[in-house]
């Protein structure tokens, strides 16, 4: 049986995903996955995949759910042999997707999705509904606008016992907003309420799951274009450039923050319009530019408790950007952005 095929194959969540996955990938594709002991007992299994008179071994990692937070790990763990590695997974979402192609990391989601490139082997298929037996996450808070209210909550503790209207402000959403969206954060078990004191429960989790759906429903709704500096010279200032009217986010942001990581893409958050910028910051519009502009949706005023430096965003915005990229680097000033002040605030 196949939880026999590996060390930590007695959990019943991890054999039911495989099962479930070997399944749908031979219905699919023709191929068989045959499970096998492995010569590594602590991982969770061992399988050998064989598409027409192709053959290969892989040592399997398997998820319900790889979320952003997950990739840095999974890249770590890999290493440089991710040839031998095959990540199984009930539900990968599309941008993970991505980073882990980029990272050559093979994958195989439950429902047939997959990406493998091993020698001798390629399987590609990006075009399976996902099964409706995968739980999401629903509800207004994990909509767009309760991410806004989530990042003002998560940015300002002291948001929790504000008046409705400064909540708003903060957050940049409609008033009428917040009681539901404080209630589902009551009901959802994420805050509690002793003796007139409101604390968020669990912090770094509700910043985990942020970051994912940051990424895939709020950030895309945000974007107002690529640039590019308009020339080296440019760019290589760019640090003494009055950021007056916008803030330095991403990797720009973290060098601010840090001095730990020379920036090589930019990422800029504005309230006023494009062509502002491009006047101030001598921009040239470029779909392929290294630097992007997003609108601003927060109140400055989630900036005063940081004591931060004129135009460097909130952290936990800088923090977001920096986890989706795959540079351990980032990932080191990310960790230090996290540590320094994300929390206590």
């Amino acid at each position: 049986m196949i939880h026999e095929q590996g060390r930590n194959m007695n959990k019943p969540l991890e054999s039911d995903i495989l099962k479930d996955t070997i399944s749908n990938f031979s219905k699919l594709t023709g191929g068989k996955i045959k499970p096998r002991l492995s010569p590594k007992p602590a991982v969770d299994a061992y399988v050998q995949i064989t598409l027409g008179n192709q053959t290969s071994d892989f040592l399997v990692e398997i998820k319900n759910e790889i979320r952003q937070t997950h990739i840095p790990a999974i890249i770590q763990q890999f290493g440089r042999e991710t040839e031998k590695w095959l990540l199984v997974a009930r539900y990968i979402p599309a941008p993970q997707k991505e980073r882990l192609k980029a990272a050559s990391i093979n994958y195989l989601e439950t429902a047939g999705n997959c990406y493998i490139n091993v020698t001798g082997m390629f399987i590609y298929i990006n075009d399976r509904e996902v099964s409706s037996s995968r739980q999401t996450d629903s509800g207004r808070l994990w909509s767009a606008t309760g991410l806004k209210f989530l990042f003002a909550i998560l940015s300002k503790n002291a948001l929790l016992t504000s008046p409705y209207r400064q909540i708003a402000q903060a957050a940049g959403i409609a008033l009428g907003s917040i009681g539901p969206l404080l209630e589902e954060l009551k009901e959802g078990g994420h805050i509690e309420s002793i003796e007139g004191s409101t604390r968020l429960l669990d912090k770094e989790k509700l910043i985990r799951r942020w970051i994912e759906l940051f990424h895939v429903t709020l950030r895309p709704k945000l974007m107002k274009g690529r640039f590019r500096f308009f020339d080296k010279q440019q760019q290589d200032k760019w640090k003494s450039l009055q950021a007056t009217t916008f803030y330095w986010s991403g990797e720009a942001g973290a060098d601010l923050l840090t001095n730990y990581l020379e920036p090589e893409t930019f990422t800029i958050y504005s309230s006023g319009t494009t062509n502002e910028l491009i006047k101030q910051l001598k921009l040239i519009p470029d779909i392929e530019g290294n630097i992007e502009v997003l609108e601003q949706y927060w109140d400055d005023s989630l900036l005063k408790d940081h004591n931060l430096p004129e135009g460097i965003a909130p952290p936990l915005i800088i923090y977001a950007e920096l986890m989706a990229g795959t540079d351990s680097r980032t990932w080191e000033t990310a960790e230090k952005i996290k540590n320094k002040y994300l929390y206590g605030n």
